[in-house]
């Protein structure tokens, strides 16, 4: 593969090629997404009703200022919310998220993260919903408190799902494939990342380019738009869950900058992220002395809503 002689220059690249390439082989095993794979996600400990997930620190979920991505974050939340209905659901099942809510500390999140769910409960009365509540740890110091609700989906004709990595009787760690061993949807994600690490400054990190984090300002908020690419797809193909919470979060974070600090945000996924845009709209509705609050959109080409999301942010 050709690269060009600026990405090459990037300090990280060759730990966060590998990072991508570890990502691309364990996604070849059917259970997961590459998302989560990328990452380096793992499940140190899964109870009765409640699971432990952990995110490794690593160049290739840092933003510019070394924190750790808020949208890797995101990722790691609603993956580890989403863990714990399966603990007595179908095995291998797709499950939709609902609702996220997510409660931050002002703790940073600034090394390997960690996030413990436990299932509450299931709803009764209508459609079959999961109630799921965790937190999610940087150092030991909790970052965020949140809670989750989740629902069981049929797959999309044609696709078969498998267990999760946790749900297998051995999963055993994967070595980074070889780019001349890439398959075409592979190598669009391999092209991604050697455009993020070309365009990678000391404003946008490598993720803030390869997941397309990046808000600009509006008259009214920010606005955000993303090419959809397999870098961004789960089990069946659409945008994942948590990349979504967390691109709408970072979003009104750029449309509230008079207070910096995210306090709290609530997402309601309304359809599948899916086709060749997001288009992420975020608008000031209240900036007061200690607080503003930020109402956020997300739809896909053609108007569809994908995502409406409200949040808070502290001065």
């Amino acid at each position: 593969m050709m690269r060009r002689s600026h990405a090459v220059q990037h300090p990280d690249a060759p730990a966060i090629r590998a990072q991508v390439l570890r990502g691309l082989a364990a996604s070849r095993t059917p259970g997961f997404h590459f998302p989560g794979h990328f990452l380096g996600v793992s499940w140190p400990r899964i109870g009765e009703e409640e699971i432990e997930e952990v995110m490794p620190d690593g160049p290739h979920c840092r933003d510019a200022d070394g924190s750790t991505s808020l949208v890797a974050l995101a990722v790691l939340l609603d993956t580890a919310l989403a863990t714990a209905p399966r603990l007595k659901i179908e095995r291998g099942a797709r499950q939709g998220t609902v609702q996220i809510h997510a409660q931050f500390t002002g703790e940073p999140a600034g090394a390997a993260l960690t996030a413990r769910a436990r299932l509450a409960g299931f709803t009764t009365g209508a459609v079959r919903q999961a109630l799921t509540r965790g937190a999610v740890f940087s150092a030991g110091r909790p970052v965020c408190y949140a809670s989750g609700t989740f629902v069981v989906l049929p797959p999309p004709p044609g696709v078969t799902l498998a267990p999760l990595p946790w749900q297998r009787e051995s999963s055993e760690p994967v070595s980074p494939l070889e780019e001349n061993e890439l398959r075409s949807d592979e190598r669009s994600i391999m092209k991604a990342c050697e455009s993020a690490l070309e365009r990678a400054d000391q404003q946008h990190g490598f993720i803030e380019h390869f997941w397309g984090a990046l808000p600009r300002a509006t008259r009214y908020g920010a606005r955000c738009t993303i090419r959809i690419g397999a870098q961004h797809g789960n089990r069946v193909g659409h945008v994942q869950g948590g990349l979504l919470f967390g691109l709408a979060a970072v979003t009104a974070r750029a449309a509230a900058a008079r207070h910096p600090q995210l306090s709290a945000v609530s997402a309601w996924f309304v359809k599948p992220g899916e086709g060749s845009r997001l288009d992420v709209r975020s608008r000031l509705v209240h900036a007061g002395r200690s607080f503003a609050v930020v109402r956020t959109e997300v739809t896909a080409r053609g108007g569809t809503r994908v995502l409406e999301v409200v949040s808070n942010h502290a001065a």
